[in-house]
Formats: C-alpha cells, sequence, structure tokens
C-alpha cells in the first residue's frame, strides 16, 4: 500500500494538470485497442474448437474455412497491436513532457537545486532522477497498469469457458463419479496464487538490489563526468593512476552488487519459466480420462486448454512481471525519495528583502552556521548608486557567505535588505558558461540581442577577447575550450553588457595579470557609473578600484574604512562598542570553522 500510495502522489499532479483531457482521451483510446485485443483473443479460443474439430473430422472445406478466419485473426491481432502501442507512447511523450518539466521547475524554482546541496548532501544524482527515472517510473506505470487491467478482463471473459468445461469432468469419489462445479477455476486460481505468492518470496530483495544498483551505476557515470570537466587538473597532477583506481573502484561496487542481482534474477527466472510453462498442460491431465473416453472432441479439449492458460495468466500476471514489478518500485521509491527533499529544502531564505530601486540597504544582519554558531550579528551597510565595497578577510572567514546571505543563497541568515534584486548580477570565480555558442555565453543569463552586436564585439575587444570574436556562432564546451582567465573576462563582458543596477564579483578578477584586471575593473567604472560595486578580494591592489574596505576580522567582528587608509571610517559592529578598538566586540575567531562555509 505504501507503494502505491507514493505511486499516486508521483503520478496524480499530471492526471489533474491542463494536460489531464487529451491524456485521458490517450489512455482511453489505448485501453479500448487493449479491450480489442482481448476479444482477438477470445474469437481466437473458439478459433481453436472449430479448427481443430475440423481436423479431427477431416472436413477439409471447414479446415480452409479456419485458415481464413486465421488469417482475418492475425490482421486484427496486428492492427490493434500496432494501434495500441501508437496511443500508448504518444501518452508516455505528453507524461514524460510534462513531468519532465514539472520536477525541472520545482528544482529550479527558488533555486532548489542550489539550496539542496547546501542542506540535504545526501540526495544523490538528481540529474539521473529527472532524465532517466521519470522516464522508466512512465514507461513501467503504463505498461504494468494496462497489463493488469488487460489480465482482469481476459480473466472474466475466459472464466465462464473455463466455468463451463468443469462440468465435463468426472472424479472418481467413493465408487462414483462427482462433478465439481468450476473446478478447472479452482484449481487455475491455487495454482496461480500459491506460485505468486513463492515468487514474491524468492524475489524480495530484488526492490532493495534495484535501488542500489541504480544509485551505483550513476555514481560511476559522475565520476567519470567529473574527470572529463576536470581534465587539464588531473593531467597536470599526473593522476590518471588514483582516478582509474577510484572508477575501479566504483564499478567494482556496481559490479558486485549487479551480480547479487543476476542471482535473484536467475532464481525467479528459472522458477517462473518452470511455472507458467508447467501451467499448459495441466487441464489436458485432467480433461485427459474424458477425452479418450470420447466425452468430447479435439477441437474442446484445445479451447479448455486455452482458456485455462489465459485464465491461470490472468491471476499470475504478477508473476510473470515480478522482475519489472521490483524495477518500479525502486524507481518508486527513488523519485519519492527526490520529491520528498524537494518539498523539505527550505526555500524561504530568513532573510526579507525588499525591492529597492537606487540604492542597496543591509540592515540587522544575522549569519549562523547550520550548527547555530553565529559568524555576524547586527551587521549594516548602505551603498548609494556609484559606490564601491571591497569585503576583504583571510581565507575562511565567510566573505562569500556574507554575499550569499545578502543575496538569498545562505539560509542560515535574518535580516533585511533593500535593492533591485531583478536587476542585480554575481560573477563567481569560476563564472558559469552554459552549452551553447559563444554569443549566448557572453549574453547569460539573458537571451542574446544581436542588435546589439556591434557593442558586443567593442566590449570583447576592450577586454582582450578580440581574438574571440570570429567564434562567437561557434558551439563548444567553452568551460574546457577557455582558460580561467578567458573565462573571467567572458564574465565581466557578461557584466558590461548587462548593465545591473547592483553588481556582485566574488574573487571575480583572481586568475587575471595586475593589468588586465586594472583593466576590467576600470571598463566596470567608466561604463557602469551608477552600479554598486561589491568585491571579494585578498589582494590589497584591489582597494584602488573601491571607495570602502569591509575587514572581516572575526567571528562578529569587522570594521569598515576608506580604501588605501589604514584608519577605520566607521565601524557597525555593535554600536555600543564603538568606543573600544576599532568597533571589535568580544567573541572567538572563524579560524575553527572556516572550511565550513566559505
Amino acid at each position: 500500500m505504501h507503494t502505491l500510495r507514493s505511486f499516486w502522489r508521483i503520478s496524480r499532479p499530471f492526471w489533474v494538470s491542463e494536460q489531464k483531457y487529451p491524456a485521458l482521451l490517450l489512455l482511453l483510446a489505448t485501453v479500448l485497442m487493449n479491450l480489442c485485443l482481448v476479444g482477438v483473443n477470445i474469437l481466437n479460443n473458439f478459433w481453436n474448437l472449430h479448427f481443430y474439430n475440423a481436423l479431427q473430422a477431416k472436413d477439409y472445406p471447414g479446415f480452409l474455412l479456419g485458415g481464413v478466419q486465421f488469417i482475418l485473426l492475425q490482421i486484427g491481432l496486428a492492427s490493434f497491436t500496432v494501434a495500441a502501442f501508437h496511443f500508448q507512447q504518444k501518452l508516455t511523450l505528453r507524461w514524460r513532457r510534462w513531468a519532465t518539466n514539472n520536477m525541472l521547475e520545482q528544482w529550479l524554482g527558488k533555486q532548489r537545486y542550489q539550496k539542496l546541496k547546501l542542506t540535504e548532501t545526501d540526495v544523490d544524482n538528481p540529474d539521473q532522477r529527472i532524465a532517466e527515472d521519470i522516464d522508466l517510473f512512465i514507461i513501467k506505470s503504463l505498461k504494468l497498469s494496462l497489463g493488469l487491467m488487460t489480465s482482469v478482463v481476459s480473466l472474466f471473459s475466459f472464466l465462464h469457458i473455463l466455468w463451463q468445461a468443469s462440468s465435463l469432468v468426472n472424479v472418481p469419489f467413493a465408487g462414483e463419479s462427482v462433478v465439481i462445479p468450476g473446478l478447472l477455476v479452482w484449481v487455475a486460481l491455487i495454482y496461480a496464487l500459491l506460485g505468486t505468492g513463492f515468487a514474491f518470496w524468492l524475489g524480495r530483495a530484488l526492490p532493495r538490489l534495484n535501488f542500489i544498483q541504480q544509485r551505483r551505476e550513476a555514481d560511476f557515470r559522475f565520476s567519470l563526468m567529473r574527470l572529463r570537466e576536470n581534465a587539464d587538473s588531473v593531467a597536470q597532477y599526473q593522476g590518471e593512476t588514483l582516478e582509474n583506481a577510484r572508477f575501479n573502484q566504483r564499478l567494482e561496487a556496481a559490479l558486485q552488487n549487479f551480480w547479487e542481482l543476476v542471482k535473484k534474477q536467475k532464481l525467479i527466472m528459472g522458477y517462473s519459466t518452470f511455472y507458467l510453462r508447467s501451467a499448459t498442460v495441466i487441464p489436458m491431465f485432467i480433461m485427459a480420462p474424458q477425452f479418450f473416453a470420447g466425452a468430447f472432441p479435439l477441437g474442446r479439449l484445445t479451447q479448455i486448454s486455452s482458456a485455462f492458460g489465459e485464465v491461470h495468466a490472468a491471476i499470475a500476471y504478477l508473476v510473470e512481471v515480478f522482475p519489472e514489478l521490483t524495477e518500479w518500485k525502486s524507481v518508486i521509491d527513488r523519485l519519492i525519495g527526490f520529491q520528498k527533499r524537494l518539498d523539505k529544502v527550505d526555500v524561504n531564505s530568513g532573510v526579507v528583502h525588499k525591492h529597492q530601486l537606487k540604492a542597496l540597504q543591509v540592515k540587522d544582519l544575522a549569519i549562523w552556521l547550520p550548527s547555530g554558531r553565529r559568524l555576524l550579528n547586527g551587521f549594516n551597510l548602505s551603498l548609494e548608486p556609484g559606490d564601491s565595497l571591497l569585503i576583504s578577510a583571510p581565507s575562511g572567514y565567510g566573505k562569500s557567505t556574507l554575499v550569499r546571505a545578502i543575496t538569498g543563497l545562505w539560509p542560515h541568515a535574518s535580516g533585511s535588505t533593500y535593492y533591485d534584486r531583478e536587476h542585480a548580477l554575481t560573477l563567481s570565480q569560476k563564472p558559469y558558461l552554459p552549452l551553447g555558442n559563444l554569443r549566448e555565453a557572453l549574453w547569460y543569463p539573458n537571451p542574446p540581442q544581436r542588435e546589439e552586436d556591434a557593442t558586443l564585439i567593442q566590449t570583447m575587444q576592450q577586454i582582450g577577447l578580440q581574438h574571440l570574436i570570429e567564434q562567437l556562432d561557434q558551439v563548444h564546451d567553452w568551460a574546457q575550450t577557455l582558460s580561467i582567465g578567458e573565462q573571467q573576462r567572458c564574465a565581466f563582458v557578461r557584466a558590461l553588457m548587462a548593465r545591473p543596477s547592483v553588481l556582485f564579483l566574488d574573487e571575480s578578477s583572481s586568475a587575471l595579470d595586475a593589468a588586465n584586471e586594472e583593466g576590467c575593473y576600470q571598463l566596470l567604472k567608466q561604463a557602469l557609473p551608477e552600479t554598486i560595486l561589491i568585491s571579494i578580494g585578498h589582494n590589497a591592489s584591489l582597494e584602488r578600484f573601491h571607495r570602502q574596505v569591509l575587514e572581516l576580522l572575526s567571528e562578529n567582528r569587522w570594521e569598515y574604512r576608506a580604501a588605501n587608509c589604514g584608519a577605520p571610517m566607521r565601524s557597525k559592529a555593535n554600536p555600543d562598542e564603538n568606543k573600544r578598538q576599532h568597533g571589535m566586540t568580544a567573541g572567538q575567531t572563524l579560524s575553527h570553522t572556516k572550511l565550513e562555509f566559505d
């Protein structure tokens, strides 16, 4: 029942969405085609009766008529099979498109993808959940549910034939022949229930093994992808031996679990093959005495055997599809686990963000670690259009965490911010260059504006990327093609084209030499005179491009000062303490926690 509830939780949103009416029509058409297939099977059952009776009676005209009927039945079978496949695949396509887009919107919406990474570190391979598991879930769900429906319809369709045929069986009892009503039905039912129960007992470990297998296969693929993304670094370290050892370790883990899975599947396969095949001869042995006594012709025996097989197959449907059923359950477990984490992740920052068109203000900001340890408390900041601030501190003191809190990406914070978030931009130390042509990468996250190509080309020349102008329409993996310095200069082009009202630069010039760094900052100051610049950096050379410097000194201790000036300009670290040296407050340093949050 838990699996069925999880199944409904995953599938329900689609069936109540705006796609429900076309989806229901496709489902209805698929069901109708499957019912037609059941009808063909019923006609084929009666064909067995007449055709084999004609053979036994050596009725040649009846034999020829049976041949024509057989051809017509096969044409109907092929037509309805193709039609059922067509409608089912169209429904699968529509469902997958909607479900994938829906999960992508949840994952990307309110930056859950980033907050999951911070708060739900045990979420494995979200890409696989979205790209593969949704597809498997839909395919398996439709196949299993339609198969179950067909089995139920077949069961009741052939049950009447089998029940009537049971009256032909005489069971010797106390010297007399006794007719047991529905004997063949009860035999099929008992045989199917016992077989199904034993199959579930044999395969009870398969769902867990399938779940583990999917995770280990995904981990192996991810490690290969990581090497491709960091090929230059690995080559420079000559880390091929270690990487190969790690690949082999992950591969071996996947193969070991795979072999455990194979051993269980061998038991199920051998058992199910014997079990399903043996069912075809049971009715013949039961009916044999009456057949050889001449109670009914060969056609009747063939019809009864066929009906018994259909009834048994319908009752034993779960045995036949048991391996797929276990895989379906493991897919549901993975998807529901991912969905719960998406629902659980706190998308609302503790910092209240309010729109303000011109200036940037931060009021009473508090930041802490997931453990609850305070980093900043009562932090305030006020910048006007054209102001520039450098945040300086030793590595690990929380510079990036402060910017994340201001921009709403750090969940462990409170306070309020006022600025134009819709026209704010952050340049990170390693810029993100999306897949596509270079023009799209330079305009990201905005769509390319071809009418501004002249401005784009001029900006690239000013930044020192003139050698890339002829490649604007070329598609490459630019993160692997360009050096980190070129990537950082591409990010500066992006900022100059976007013209944000607030620009955060998180060590975004760390790979540039002094001349290129100076040129990029000078262009920003000249081209974006009203933009508020907030930079993070270690180099003292950055101070000359900013008016103010914010130094993070230790836990809950900071100071503001004018750029290139050693004396504090003003301090906002607990105003009541401003009379103390540099406005510092008591508290432990961050040296013990710096690896946790920067």
